[in-house]
């Protein structure tokens, strides 16, 4: 069993790699020329090179799960190319051994992806905002608002855009004991000065027809890093980020759901990869003489777009909140789950 579990493995890993590369490389093409109206005007080869490098981790989330599924799929059609496969049944490695030679293989790719992946995207997410501003992501964030909103102790806090250390077209509503907005205060620019923000050129307005002095700082627990975190997408934050966000009331740009159902989408990556491992093993038992596997392999790809469709439309319906998050992420893991274990147990009703 160790000898068929190294082969599997290795098959699996180059095609991955492969698979992998492929993706990301086309990929990084095809972004680099829609990113021609992001780039400064000024932009050299180098920053467009910056710009690609610090996508790399973005376009590898999005891709991760299609590239790991089409190499399991792949791995089976050279077996089944080079008769290797026909040589394995032979010799009694069953589709449920093939199965368990597989899974180290695939929990190593899943679990250290995830790893990778939470490492590295809020990181190369941030370097990418503070360089280019918010329509660095304006293409995943489209349809979404993209006006900040802080809840204070006495202030609700409208913020137009962020870069950096400096905010943009602010205003601040005060309110008064009862909860009453009583001023409205309006700035162009605000920039953080360690402890607050320093509001530039500030005009405030009174609702109780009374003279009220502008305030110059905006006092808050709100740091550049906190505001970037709040209005970055769900998505490219952190685990620990995502969690944390999921349990603030009142401030930000989305709802705390939106959090939970991408903090559960990563957690549910190694158990995803099981579940197109399922898949992929029975449906390409393609034993017969004159079978070349392609037509399973077309079956198995559009198995994992009818997946991904229905996962995306759950996920995005739940991050407003028409689905519990449960069931977004719950129910394409069952179906999942269940087509594979279906598959598997067909397999062994026809032997």
């Amino acid at each position: 069993m160790r000898i068929v579990r190294g082969y599997f493995g290795k098959l699996f890993l180059a095609r991955w790699f492969v698979t992998t590369f492929a993706l990301l490389a086309l990929l990084s093409v095809v972004d680099s020329i829609g990113a021609a109206d992001i780039l400064p005007d000024d932009a050299t080869s180098a920053d467009a090179i910056k710009f690609a490098l610090l996508r790399l981790p973005s376009l590898y989330d999005r891709i991760f799960m299609f590239a790991l599924f089409v190499s399991l799929l792949l791995t089976f059609l050279s077996l089944i190319r080079r008769q290797e496969l026909v040589g394995f049944v032979a010799m009694s490695v069953s589709p449920f051994m093939q199965i368990r030679a597989l899974v180290p293989a695939v929990l190593f790719v899943a679990v250290l992806s995830l790893v990778v992946i939470d490492q590295t995207l809020p990181r190369t997410v941030s370097a990418l905002e503070n360089w280019l501003g918010g329509d660095a992501f304006m293409e995943e964030d489209a349809g979404k608002p993209r006006t900040l909103w802080i809840a204070d102790e006495n202030t609700f806090v409208e913020i137009g855009g962020l870069r950096g250390d400096e905010l943009s077209d602010i205003v601040i509503y005060h309110r008064d004991g009862g909860g009453k907005i009583s001023a409205v205060t309006y700035a162009e620019q605000a920039r953080f000065a360690g402890q607050a923000w320093v509001l530039s050129s500030p005009k405030s307005t009174s609702l109780d027809y009374g003279e009220v002095t502008p305030p110059r700082i905006w006092q808050t627990d709100q740091t550049p890093i906190t505001l970037q975190k709040l209005g970055t997408s769900p998505r490219n934050l952190s685990l620990v980020d995502q969690y944390q966000l999921s349990q603030i009331r009142g401030s930000g740009v989305r709802p705390s759901t939106a959090y939970l159902v991408w903090f559960f989408d990563r957690l549910t990556m190694p158990i995803i990869a099981l579940g197109f491992l399922l898949i992929a093993v029975p449906l390409m038992q393609a034993l017969g003489r004159r079978q070349t596997g392609d037509q399973r392999l077309m079956i198995g790809v559009a198995i994992g777009f009818g997946y991904f469709i229905c996962d995306g439309v759950l996920k995005t319906v739940a991050e407003g909140g028409g689905v519990s998050v449960p069931m977004a992420i719950g129910l394409p893991i069952a179906l999942l789950l269940g087509l594979g274990l279906h598959l598997n147990l067909s397999l062994e009703r026809v032997k």
